[in-house]
Formats: C-alpha cells, structure tokens, sequence
C-alpha cells in the first residue's frame, strides 16, 4: 500500500460515521455559478485558453454537463422542502476592481496584458449575473463577494445563524478555489459541512479530487447529488 493509499484508507474509515444533518436546519450554498464561469464566451476563460488553447474545454463540458443539472436537482429538493438556497458571486464592487484582493487584482492585470480587458467583473455587469439555468427564485439570497470564501467579505455568517442554520451543503464553481474555501471557512465557525462532488469541478478532474479528498480527510463530508437528496429527504420527526 502506497502512502497515498494509506492516506486515502484513512479517510475511508473516518467517513463510516454518522453524517450529522437535520434537514431543518440545512441551507444550500451555490457559489459563483455565474455566467462567465459558466459561458467561454468571457475573459475569465478566454486568458487561460490565450494561455493554453484547450485548457478550459473539460472544465466547461463538466459544468453544463455534470454541475448544472445536479445544481437545478438540489435546488428542486431544497425548494419543496421550503428550505434556505444561498447564492454568492464574485466581482468587484467598483468598476475598476480597487476594492479586489491583491490575487484578485493580479488576474485582472493578465487580463489586461492579454486581451485588454479585466477578468472580473463589477456586480452590476450581465456577466456577473448568476447562470440562468439555475437562477435564484424571488426571497433567495444572492451575495457578492471580493474574496475566495464568503465570510471574510459577507454578511453570510450572521445570515446563517440568524436562520438557525446547522449544516450546509455546498456547490458551486470552482472545486479547489472559492467551493473549498467557502467549506473550510464555515467548518472553522462551527456548520456542519458536505460539499457535493457531482455538483462542482475544477480546471482538471486530478484537482478535484485531490481537493475532495483534503477536505475529507479534515474538515467534512463529500457525497453524490443523490445521496444529499435522499439525506434532506429523510423523514421529518
């Protein structure tokens, strides 16, 4: 058995036990299932592909193929069930991006080597704008963020204990940058915390799972679309 192998059996017997989720108090996370990481047509994925021409192909099949559908899935079980669906999004709040992280900033700069045009863009831009295969519904929240993980630039904290919410199930794009940040940083403030493997990716399926497989073996859970719909599903009482 190879250290890896041994890394991965740890993980396995961690994950026997009881995953703890009241469906009552469970909310969805959807982050940044915007257009532009959604549609190629953006500079978000034009730089890379200037970069390496083919780069984002598998990320983007794997979106509208894989993440999308199983997105509209648990949207379906959370709305039946009158339970809370969030959503974030990340762009700058001024036009120019000043108010970004510097990390932020330094995309934007490729951006404008490149094409001439920034990567992020302002809120109020059509291509900030959540998908509209799984747009929110009126009275589902939709926040911005000018950071990887939401806390450190939202009110979403305050807004989940306000709720009385306990666990979290999280999706979104992308698996190894803002999906695991967003899970690290809500385990760290106590939430009970499942990302959903089928309903986010990265830029390759090796990170992904890679990155799934670091969260596992320390911070949560990692499950199917199905199997969250049959946990939320679980008979109240």
């Amino acid at each position: 058995m190879t250290e890896h192998d041994q890394v991965l059996e740890l993980i396995r017997l961690k994950d026997q036990s009881p995953i703890v989720l009241d469906p009552e108090k469970t909310a969805l996370l959807v982050i940044d299932v915007q257009r532009y990481f959604v549609q190629p047509q953006y500079p978000f994925a034009q730089v890379f592909e200037k970069l390496v021409p083919g780069a984002t192909a598998g990320y983007f099949a794997r979106v509208n193929t894989t993440v999308v559908p199983n997105i509209q899935r648990l949207q379906e079980c959370f709305r039946a069930r009158r339970l809370p669906i969030i959503y974030t999004g990340i762009g700058s709040c001024m036009g120019d991006g000043r108010d970004l992280p510097q990390w932020l900033k330094d995309f934007d700069h490729l951006g404008l080597a490149l094409l001439g045009k920034r990567i992020w863009p302002p809120v109020n831009d059509p291509s900030w704008q959540i998908e509209d295969s799984v747009a929110p519904l009126p009275g589902e929240l939709v926040l911005n963020k000018t950071s990887s993980g939401p806390l450190n630039s939202t009110k979403l904290d305050q807004t989940l204990h306000n709720l009385g919410i306990t666990s979290l199930i999280v999706t979104g794009l992308t698996t190894e940058v803002c999906v695991t940040q967003t899970a690290r940083e809500t385990a760290d403030r106590g939430f009970h915390v499942l990302i959903v493997e089928d309903a986010c990716t990265a830029f390759s399926e090796e990170m992904h799972r890679a990155t799934l497989d670091a969260f596992r073996l320390a911070f949560g859970r990692v499950r199917k679309t199905e199997d969250v719909v049959r946990l939320v599903s679980a008979p109240r009482g």
